[in-house]
């Protein structure tokens, strides 16, 4: 599965690359101008049309602009706000930030070319249902002879929806489910009672293990007399025939002990047995096999359980959830949507509120350095490797697409079901999105990374965030997020199902809705079961799929959207509630 992996990080680092981050902020640059700054002239419109003022009954469409909103809300909220943002800043430093937010606001203009064009060229179907998305508009407004490029987008959506809004979600809701409830804690404080399933580690007087250095010396480390994890670390740390030539420390996500030999020397850093206890493995520093858990030849550390059987468990149940629900299609998915987006973004957002306000002298150094690692390569500091400024953009925009989806083409297919008779109103709607997502809840997020100093911990994905709040509120603060990460994840892959029907539909008709809904349940498993790397790999590579033919579709549409933009705006628009 690394090999896997790797080969997967490989393709997505050339597919989303510079060339697609390139044209993504030039797309956004250019609707931004060409419609002059919807972002800000048309906010208060967007948010009247949001509110139903100008709502008709009878309206062609399957849900209201509210729902509709909601949906792509849902797919958008989720797992790239909290697991994102960190993987974008642990890869990237603070400066990632504000290349999200850049995307963000220029994401505000894609989104609304994309749903004013996918509610222009949206088909009504025989049983009262409409579909639109990426396929049509490429289909329908540019003509037959680029169908073959809608089925592009088409397969790329269809795959794309076992990835980001799937397995990532599932898989991100397994690691901080599992991280927060499931695996024993190295705590300075936590007792070496609770360690070694609860057994404890045997105590005696010769209990303990030996350390083999580089430099051909040794020495022998006993547990007698140690309690506590501190009381472990201390007796390797300050062993007399150490000399600092080994440090034992709690590693950044507190789920081992790593063991670091600063030595020189041609031998492997060593652990070997003492006396009669099974102290290593007691401790966890051996794997199932008997050999050393080495991270590389300087570093040695205790296990981290996978917990097969609490993956398998958590996978059925988010399976069952979400399937209760997809089952009843957009209707269903628009009205659990409506309820479920509220709730957790105002339980999410109080949380981080509550540590930036409590932090409230930290927010001006914070956004110093957004600002100043935005265009100054960020220095190694604590367990940060650094990074140069094309990566970090590189890797904010890649994380910013993943969470608002501006330029995916995905969210068009949600919208596309609004109740309107007027394109450009849904557009409006959507250009909410990026806004609330990336601009508000991103942001969030982020300043409590960095607010915190956890992006320095070294730790990442939903891992780093939970960090980063249970350092803002102690034990509260990691609640909040497994229990915002859950709501998030599953919500998402609620609305992602809808989008991969749309995709099924138009590739093999209606007979294929019922065997992708199953395959994508199935996909949803095998996402709480698989490792972070492949499917942040995979949703990579799926999304740029998807992009590059939705956003050359959106730049050669362009005269219709603003044809369409200036006929709405040139015609009184008359409030239907007040």
């Amino acid at each position: 599965m690394d090999s896997i992996a790797n080969a997967l990080e490989l393709v997505a680092g050339y597919i989303f690359g510079l060339p697609l981050v390139i044209l993504i902020l030039a797309t956004g640059c250019f609707y931004t101008a060409r419609l002059l700054f919807p972002q800000v002239r048309r906010v208060p419109h967007s948010i009247a049309i949001t509110m139903g003022k100008y709502s008709k009954e009878g309206d062609p469409g399957d849900v209201t602009h509210f729902q509709a909103l909601c949906a792509a809300l849902s797919a958008t909220v989720g797992v790239g706000n909290i697991a994102g943002v960190a993987t974008a800043i642990h890869a990237g430093g603070p400066g990632a930030l504000f290349w999200m937010w850049v995307s963000g606001f220029l994401g505000m203009a894609i989104k609304y070319a994309e749903c004013t064009l996918a509610q222009k060229y949206r088909v009504h179907h025989e049983d009262g249902t409409v579909s639109g998305g990426p396929m049509y508009y490429i289909e329908r407004g540019l003509g037959p002879r680029f169908r073959w490029l809608a089925i592009v987008f088409a397969c790329s959506g269809l795959v794309a929806t076992f990835g980001g809004g799937n397995m990532v979600q599932s898989n991100s809701v397994t690691i901080a489910f599992i991280d927060q409830f499931a695996l024993p804690k190295y705590y300075p404080d936590e007792p070496l009672s609770k360690l070694n399933g609860g057994r404890g580690i045997t105590h005696g007087d010769d209990a303990g293990f030996q350390i083999d250095l580089r430099d051909g010396s040794s020495f022998v480390v006993k547990v007698a007399g140690a309690e506590t994890v501190e009381d472990l670390l201390n007796l390797i740390n300050n062993n007399p025939s150490n000399k600092g030539r080994v440090t034992a420390s709690i590693a950044n996500d507190q789920n081992s002990i790593v063991l670091t030999n600063h030595t020189l020397g041609d031998g492997r850093f060593s652990l070997q047995p003492y006396g009669e206890a099974a102290t290593l493995r007691e401790l966890g520093l051996l794997k199932k096999d008997g050999s050393l858990n080495r991270l590389s030849e300087n570093e040695i550390a205790t296990t981290v359980p996978q917990k097969w059987a609490w993956r398998a468990v958590i996978g059925l149940i988010i399976c069952a959830v979400v399937g209760a629900v997809i089952i009843g299609g957009i209707r269903r998915i628009g009205h659990v949507a409506s309820r479920l987006v509220p709730i957790m973004s105002i339980i999410y957002t109080v949380g981080a509120l509550a540590i930036i306000f409590w932090n409230i002298s930290e927010v001006p150094d914070a956004f110093r350095q957004i600002f100043y690692h935005a265009f100054t390569p960020t220095a190694a500091a604590g367990g940060f490797a650094g990074a140069t400024v094309l990566f970090t953009i590189n890797w904010g925009i890649k994380r910013a697409v993943f969470s608002n989806e501006a330029g995916l083409g995905s969210a068009a297919i949600a919208h596309a079901a609004a109740r309107t008779k007027e394109p450009v109103r849904e557009g409006l709607v959507a250009l909410l999105e990026p806004l609330v997502d990336t601009l508000i809840l991103c942001s969030l997020t982020g300043l409590v990374i960095i607010i915190t100093g956890q992006w320095m911990s070294g730790a990442d994905s939903s891992v780093l965030t939970k960090n980063a709040f249970n350092a803002g509120i102690p034990v509260v603060g990691g609640y909040i997020v497994t229990t915002g990460l859950i709501l998030f994840a599953i919500s998402t892959a609620i609305s992602w199902s809808y989008y991969g029907d749309r995709c099924a539909r138009y590739l093999f008709g209606p007979a294929a809705l019922l065997p992708y809904r199953c395959v994508y349940l199935m996909f949803l498993f095998l996402g709480a079961m698989t490792q972070l790397r492949f499917v942040w790999g995979f949703s990579d590579i799926a999304n740029a799929s998807m992009a590059f033919p939705n956003l050359i579709a959106i730049i050669a549409l362009s005269p219709v959207v603003v044809y369409l933009t200036r006929d709405y705006f040139s015609r009184h628009q008359r409030r239907t509630r007040r």
